[in-house]
Formats: structure tokens, C-alpha cells, sequence
């Protein structure tokens, strides 16, 4: 994958902290999971430090006001370490550095692991010891939802929500209506990366539900896949500049109960720039089978 993002003066879509420390009682020695750009949303909320305590906009039908640049893209997933040559790895920081003579930064914590059942955890295992080969991000897929992160920039209108995204593997659209129409029962409707999404208000937090996801796309890095019995929801709750959003994941084909992540995001005051395409150059150029948390 010719992996050339666009760099952004502030985080990542992308994680780059965790290559290098193992997570105490990881079963499958995996690098910690700090998930879709955890380092990268604390980087853009130290911009606007007090963002949380703005008053909070509406839009003309009373709800809150979620459209502008919430997130960005930076880093990659492959460092060059010879002629010709690449690893997977850190792609360039994530992790806001400290200020002269000021205090350290804010460090994020790791997402907790899914919870697998017992019978599929040597499948876990498999894929996060070959993810290199059996990853189809590193070949230029769609991450898909949830993997892909929270949305980077939403446009929102009464009737519908479209999500932005700037990613490694190229730029991505969701189209949320808000019309009250339920999910689609065609039973020849294919199952997709981005999936089946309707939305609706409760009170002031946008709730997203998700089906027909595709099973080909993991949950997150590290082997963590998925059936394609997913059943995604996302919440949004705007409080002044930020947004709290929370993830959960729902497969009880293979997972013992619900996964959920949050993340904060906060409104950024620059402009989404595009992604550069993703070309699968990389790939029979890599020299180990080692990578690092979810690209995202």
C-alpha cells in the first residue's frame, strides 16, 4: 500500500502510540488496544482546552448543532526500514508532546479487549499473528464500521446526517437518515463495509443503528474480527465544543456480551483536507509480521 496520508497539524484518525509496549495479561502478547485514534483526539483536545464549557449550539429544529470538523487523519501504517522496503508500525506521532518547562501531556488509556467466547479466541489469535497477510486493510480495504472511527467531519440537515472520512485506504461517506424509516428488509440487500445506518434523536443525543455490516472488516486491529451478525449503535451527545461519543458493538455469535469505547471529540477549527488514494504497493515489501494498534 502506497500509504500518503495528509498531515494535519494536530492528531490522527490513526493510532501511532502503542508499537512498542506489550499489555499486561494479553493473552496473545497483542500490543495495548488503544483503539481508533485514542492518542490523537487526546492531541486535538489539548488545542481547545476549554471547549467542553461553550455553550452549545442548536440548529433551527431545536436540536443540537453537530456539523464541523470534529477529527483528522494523519500518520500511516508503514515505515520505511530499508531500500525498497517497510514494516508495519508507527507512522508518525498521535501523542501531543509536552511544552517547554510545562507539564507532561495527557495520556490516553487503552480500549477494553472484546470479550471473545473461549471457541473463538484461537481464530483471534491466528488473524493478530498474521495480520499482515489476513488484515484486508493493509491491502487497501475499506476499514469498515466501527473500525473506521468516529466520524471526522458531519454534515447535518433535518432529515439526514452524512459522515466524512479521511482515511489511510482513501475517503469515505455515510448517509444517516432521519426520517424515521427503519432498516431495510429486502432480503437481497448485501451486507456492506459501512452497513445499514438509520438515526434518530433521543432528546439531545443522535443515536446511529447499524446492520448489514459486512463480516470481511475486524472490529478493531490486532486480529479482533467480527461476524457479520454486528450489530453497531453510536451515540452523540454535543456538550459546548465537544462531542461524546460512545460505540457499542453487539455480536453474540462470538462475543460474551456487548464491547463499548468512547471518545471525546472536539470541534476543530481548520478544514478536512482529502486523503490521498491507497495504492497496495507495500505489501510484498514488508519484512516481519509486526504491527500496531488500529490505523484509525
Amino acid at each position: 500500500m502506497n500509504f500518503r496520508p495528509t498531515i494535519h497539524a494536530f492528531g490522527a484518525v490513526s493510532l501511532g502510540l502503542a508499537a512498542i509496549l506489550m499489555a499486561p495479561g494479553n493473552a496473545f502478547g497483542q500490543f495495548p488496544n488503544y483503539g481508533p485514534g485514542t492518542a490523537s483526539y487526546v492531541t486535538e483536545a489539548t488545542k481547545y482546552p476549554d471547549a467542553a464549557s461553550k455553550p452549545t449550539p442548536h440548529t433551527a429544529d431545536g436540536h443540537p448543532d453537530l456539523n464541523g470538523v470534529w477529527h483528522h487523519f494523519f500518520g500511516g501504517l508503514v515505515h520505511p526500514v530499508g531500500e525498497g522496503s517497510f514494516a508495519l508500525g508507527l507512522g508518525g506521532g498521535g501523542r501531543p508532546g509536552a511544552a517547554a518547562g510545562g507539564p507532561p501531556p495527557p495520556r490516553p488509556t487503552p480500549d477494553p479487549m472484546p470479550d471473545y467466547k473461549p471457541e473463538v479466541l484461537a481464530k483471534v489469535k491466528y488473524l493478530n499473528d498474521n495480520q499482515v497477510k489476513e488484515d484486508h486493510v493493509l491491502h487497501c480495504m475499506p476499514p469498515g464500521v466501527p473500525r473506521i472511527g468516529a466520524p471526522q467531519e458531519i454534515v447535518q440537515t433535518p432529515k439526514q446526517m452524512v459522515f466524512l472520512y479521511a482515511d489511510s485506504t482513501g475517503n469515505y461517506w455515510r448517509v444517516i437518515p432521519l426520517d424515521g424509516r427503519g432498516h431495510s428488509t429486502d432480503p437481497d440487500t448485501d451486507s456492506t463495509y459501512m452497513g445499514d445506518s438509520i438515526g434518530h434523536w433521543d432528546g439531545d443525543t443522535l443515536v446511529v443503528d447499524v446492520t448489514r455490516l459486512t463480516g470481511d472488516t475486524w472490529l478493531a486491529d490486532n486480529g479482533l474480527f467480527h461476524s457479520a451478525k454486528l450489530h453497531v449503535t453510536e451515540r452523540f451527545r454535543r456538550v459546548g465544543d465537544t462531542i461524546n461519543y460512545t460505540m457499542i458493538a453487539d455480536d453474540p455469535t462470538i462475543l460474551t456480551k456487548p464491547w463499548t469505547i468512547y471518545r471525546t471529540l472536539t470541534l476543530q477549527m481548520d478544514t478536512l483536507d482529502e486523503a490521498a488514494p491507497c495504492v497496495d504497493n507495500d505489501a510484498g515489501h514488508y519484512v516481519n509480521q509486526q504491527h500496531h494498534d488500529n490505523a484509525r
